[in-house]
């Protein structure tokens, strides 16, 4: 279902900091622009509670836990019902907990080593962090040895660089405040949101055909 989701669109939706309505509101114009995966940063307020309520109201979203750094938040998230666990970091205590019930692992790294540490890990998808500040040139350098690794990038993507990170082999890409800009949720301005996620959806499916 994840990967389902996730390849469909290409895009990630990333909240960091919203609560239950706030994220439920942007969560509906996030779908109608096709976007139905979702991560809820595990330093939100109420992340738990956010989580539990959005998979409870819109059966049709995957929703997953994001800077997850340590078994004990590994474990909260998965109580809330997240379908996956998003880390900044490589922690393969962590990856084992997600396994052991069901959920999709995906640690995050920076270098080649780390990102055969992951995979060797059992990592299902590797992010890619802060792939702004890496990139694009560095994931299509990072594709030539390791073309069997799944790349999320995510970190200073935005409306400009996301077809262009597609492009160069990644699966996905994770958009937090570039997609969803802080000056629209203070106005309940949904429809720019709307409107931004369906233009860079639009983009990402011309770059991969």
């Amino acid at each position: 279902m994840f990967k389902h989701r996730l390849w469909h669109n290409g895009i990630l939706a990333i909240l960091r900091g919203f609560n239950e309505q706030e994220a439920y509101d942007t969560v509906q114009a996030l779908i109608e622009a096709g976007i139905f995966t979702i991560e809820v940063t595990s330093d939100s307020p109420n992340a738990w509670r956010v989580i539990d309520a959005l998979k409870t109201r819109e059966p049709r979203l995957v929703v997953g836990t994001g800077t997850v750094l340590d078994t004990e938040t590994a474990r909260e998230a998965i109580e809330s019902g997240a379908d996956f666990l998003f880390s900044p970091v490589v922690r393969p205590e962590v990856i084992q907990i997600a396994h052991r019930y069901g959920r999709m692992a995906i640690p995050g790294v920076m270098t080649p080593t780390e990102a055969l540490l992951a995979m060797e890990s059992g990592a299902d998808i590797v992010k890619l962090f802060p792939a702004g500040s890496l990139g694009v040139n560095f994931l299509k350098e990072l594709r030539g040895p390791f073309p069997y690794i799944p790349f999320i990038p995510t970190g200073g993507i935005t409306a400009e660089n996301a077809a262009a990170f597609i492009q160069a082999g990644a699966v996905a890409v994770g958009m937090g405040s570039a997609l969803v800009k802080k000056d629209w949720l203070k106005t309940k301005n949904y429809a720019e949101i709307t409107r931004l996620a369906k233009q860079i959806g639009q983009e990402i499916s011309v770059a991969v055909l």
